[in-house]
């Protein structure tokens, strides 16, 4: 059981040994505005690599879609060609998968090998 005092940037958990008061919390001021205007539901303390996270359930309602933009182009990502935009353009990607297969060739040029000889060195 824990309470959310947003403004304070604090928060209160009930643990086995008691209530613990007045933790501090922190995040961007976006992060703590949408946490004041939106939490929602449980929250679950989790301790990971000695740190403590508190994450957050927020429910924000969806915004209002775009149904006429203007001055945008959208891309398509392929396989053929790496992206192709609404205008036309096209973009085949060979330098970039020239330059992929070519690492790749070098990596693998760059790994050690093992030789044994006959007489066990």
């Amino acid at each position: 059981m824990l309470s959310w005092q947003t403004e304070q940037r604090t928060v209160s958990i009930w643990t086995v040994t008691g209530r613990m008061k007045r933790l501090q919390f922190t995040g961007q001021q976006e992060q703590l505005r949408l946490l004041a205007q939106y939490r929602q539901g449980e929250s679950d303390l989790i301790q990971q690599n000695g740190d403590w996270y508190l994450p957050a359930t927020l429910d924000v309602p969806e915004t209002t879609q775009n149904s006429a933009p203007q001055g945008f182009i959208g891309v398509d990502l392929g396989i053929a060609n790496i992206a192709t935009t609404s205008t036309g353009n096209r973009h085949s990607g060979r330098r970039l998968n020239r330059t992929r297969h070519n690492d790749r060739t070098g990596s693998r040029e760059l790994e050690p090998s093992a030789h044994v000889h006959n007489d066990g060195t």
